[in-house]
């Protein structure tokens, strides 16, 4: 099976929770800041790397993703972040994984 290279791509594909995604599995890092520059402020949790498919839509308008397994037919790599559920946000949990800086004497 080829390894197919996605473009970092923002796309806003939730309904009732705020959820993006992009192609492909990428940095979290890059996957944020991307989400950020395109103008997305909402409290957004870490992304995650997942599998998806597409299915059509019964109205025809809209497609549907839905989670897949690796291999399973017509999945394909996914980065997706969900709406933040509390204080656990991107922002939050990254700030919490940098090293501290020693007061200065």
């Amino acid at each position: 099976m080829s390894k197919r290279i996605y473009p970092l791509q923002i796309e806003n594909v939730g309904e009732d929770i705020y959820t993006l995604m992009s192609r492909g599995h990428h940095d979290p890092e890059a996957f944020m800041r991307q989400v950020r520059a395109d103008g997305y402020e909402w409290p957004l949790g870490m992304p995650k790397h997942i599998w998806l498919r597409c299915i059509p839509p019964p109205d025809g308008y809209v497609t549907w993703y839905v989670e897949a397994t690796e291999g399973a037919r017509g999945a394909f790599p996914a980065t997706q972040c969900w709406e933040s559920q509390g204080s656990e946000t991107y922002e939050a949990i990254m700030a919490a994984t940098q090293p501290k800086e020693p007061p200065h004497a």
